[in-house]
């Protein structure tokens, strides 16, 4: 049975790993272009040792900042993205409205949670819970609070398709805050997810996969 590695050492794996062709590109930048430690760690206002060190690999927690001006002095530019990679920390509300919605739909679906959304390694994205019977997949996404509906709505649309359900529910906890968000999001949310809270549960309740995607406050 394979070993689930935990996401946050993974992430830390990854941010070494980063961290090292990155120093690696700035290194042979410099070699290139002729400019010795001495003269970039005069730009740098540090010691050539700090320099070397950094170069050799033997400092493994240069910020972020550090690593930009030494990017900068030889010409490189040095981005900081960030990317879904998984489910979130789940806390105890988030929780609660995943148990409210079990309660809500009954025992009509098989429960898979954190499902990613595709075969691929560089993908990390997962589902928070995929309801499945014998031949059809309902996706959902549990939302404690509704901020920003836009860029919530285009990523749960993005695992849709990138998952392949013919479905998507969003289930969200049913606040005054959450309600007003709805009402307040309706051009953005509306034409993704139109279908209504009672007859989207009532469809989950039955075993029926809903006709449209839909939100359901619970």
């Amino acid at each position: 049975m394979p070993v689930r590695r935990d996401p946050v050492d993974e992430a830390a794996r990854r941010a070494r790993h980063q961290l090292e062709r990155a120093l690696d590109e700035v290194r042979l930048r410099r070699i290139v272009a002729g400019v010795s430690q001495r003269t970039l760690a005069q730009r740098l206002r540090c010691s050539r040792q700090l320099i070397g060190a950094m170069e050799s690999g033997h400092l493994h927690d240069i910020g972020a900042i550090q690593l930009a001006r030494m990017g900068a002095a030889v010409g490189l530019d040095v981005p900081i993205r960030t990317y879904p990679s998984g489910s979130p920390l789940r806390d105890a509300a988030q929780l609660r409205l995943l148990e409210r919605f079990r309660e809500a739909i009954g025992d009509a679906w098989t429960w898979r949670t954190e499902v990613t959304v595709s075969d691929s390694p560089d993908d990390r994205r997962a589902i928070d819970v995929v309801l499945a019977n014998a031949t059809r997949r309902v996706g959902i996404e549990a939302v404690t609070r509704l901020t920003d509906a836009q860029d919530q709505v285009r990523a749960f649309i993005l695992k849709q398709e990138a998952a392949a359900l013919e479905c998507m529910v969003v289930v969200l906890a049913d606040t005054r805050h959450n309600r007003q968000a709805v009402r307040d999001a309706g051009a953005t949310l509306r034409p993704a997810f139109p279908g209504m809270s009672r007859s989207t549960l009532r469809d989950l309740r039955a075993g029926r996969v809903p006709p449209t995607n839909g939100v359901a406050l619970v």
